[in-house]
């Protein structure tokens, strides 16, 4: 009897053990890896200027982006196909989106008809303040003051004389590369003898009339602009009647100066025009 009491306890104690081991075991093994997905959304469109994330969060997660940054989510504000891959201890699941960029482009409304301007990155000092102009609506009513036939209409000076301007110079942005060609739009400005840096007049502004181009003007004046719908509407500007002072006898006006927005694709379908690299 007493035999089989130990017998017994001895049985009770090993399965205790035994239990207590796998429950230890248990413990030790890697937490359970769920399966997970990763969703971008739908491609995007957005305005130039604007910023969205994109948002890859997933717990106890590494990232890694096409653009090689490996937090859990990105801002985006420039055209591209964006990628993450997602990795956690159940594996790499990976998503793509395409995010595109309506650029900022110029609408000259006139009785002429409308003229659609491109504005150069690579002037960026140019272009801002030709944006911010137009988004304070500046030229909305003024003329072209100065029309040459075969050479350039002139516009921008609130003064209507040819002097005029917001009461600022901008400095030059000569790029090589961005020339005088038939549409170009360059910015006004003294003459060397009193502007050796060539710095432009705030407002003022002038689109190459001439169907050759001016390359005689590269270099000497920033080019930050070019037309690349209304060429027409230019042409036909160029050749009202004007006085001695290359004044025209009517008022050529800006009725409405606004800014309007095309992707690259659009520009491209609509008008036949690459966005610059």
């Amino acid at each position: 009897m007493k035999q089989r009491t130990i017998y017994v306890l001895f049985s009770v104690l090993a399965i205790s053990i035994l239990i207590t081991g796998c429950q230890k075991d248990a413990e030790e093994e890697d937490p359970k890896c769920d399966p997970f997905s990763v969703d971008l959304g739908e491609d995007k469109v957005l305005n130039e200027g604007e910023i969205i994330t994109l948002d890859a969060t997933v717990i106890n997660a590494s990232y890694m982006w096409s653009t090689g940054e490996t937090t859990a989510s990105i801002s985006v504000d420039t055209t591209g196909m964006y990628w993450v891959a997602v990795t956690t201890c159940y594996g790499t699941v990976s998503d793509t989106i395409n995010v595109n960029i309506r650029y900022k482009t110029i609408k000259l409304a006139t009785d002429f008809g409308d003229i659609s301007i491109w504005l150069y990155h690579q002037t960026p000092l140019h272009r801002e303040n030709f944006l911010n102009l137009v988004t304070d609506q500046f030229y909305d009513g003024l003329i072209f003051h100065r029309v040459v036939e075969n050479f350039v209409i002139q516009g921008g000076d609130p003064e209507g004389t040819g002097y005029g301007g917001p009461s600022y110079t901008i400095p030059a942005e000569i790029i090589s590369g961005i020339n005088h060609l038939y549409g170009a739009v360059g910015a006004a400005r003294l003459g060397d003898d009193v502007n050796p840096e060539k710095a432009s007049n705030g407002s003022q502004f002038y689109i190459v009339s001439d169907q050759n181009g001016e390359p005689g003007l590269n270099g000497e004046y920033t080019v930050f602009g070019q037309v690349f719908n209304g060429l027409d509407v230019v042409y036909s500007i160029s050749l009202v009647a004007v006085d001695g002072n290359k004044r025209p006898l009517e008022d050529v006006l800006m009725n409405s100066v606004s800014i309007e927005y095309f992707t690259a694709s659009e520009l491209e379908s609509l008008y036949g025009f690459l966005v610059p690299q």
